[in-house]
């Protein structure tokens, strides 16, 4: 197992990755015209990696196995986060064959010692129901305040 940090050579393995996580999340399904939904995701991907985008994937069987994202944010500085530095966790997904091992148990490490290398000082992420119990063994904490609008 290894941990990379994807670059703009792996759009592809992102897209994949990613389509397969909205197809088990129920987001879309085999009905679904996911072209233009592929073609958005690709183009954000490459516009944003390395910069307000930081992906990690696990090689193994020498093909990308599991992949976790970190979104950057910054916003005015509040008592809790005075550097106002945040990331939004999204996109951890670990192909079937390859579940159990621990892949995304080393992602969340791996992001959590970027956001402490880099000065972001909180991290959150919506969590699938398979997902909650690595997060919250990470120290994550569970909050529902969360409301949203979409335009």
């Amino acid at each position: 197992m290894d941990i990379i940090r994807m670059d703009k050579s792996m759009a592809d393995e992102f897209c994949e990755l990613r389509m397969k996580l909205f197809y088990e999340l129920g987001e879309i399904d085999q009905k679904t015209d996911i072209s233009s939904l592929e073609k958005a995701t690709r183009d954000y991907y490459l516009l944003h990696i390395d910069s307000n985008l930081i992906c990690w994937g696990i090689k193994n069987e020498n093909k990308i196995a599991a992949t976790a994202s970190l979104c950057l944010f910054s916003r005015i500085p509040y008592e809790e986060n005075k550097t106002g530095s945040e990331g939004y966790i999204l996109n951890i997904y670990t192909l079937p064959e390859f579940r159990k091992q621990g892949f995304a148990k080393s992602l969340i490490n791996e992001i959590i010692k970027y956001a402490e290398d880099n000065n972001i000082r909180r991290l959150w992420l919506d969590s699938s129901k398979d997902g909650k119990p690595v997060y919250l063994k990470k120290g994550f904490e569970e909050k529902n305040n969360v409301m949203e609008l979409f335009l």
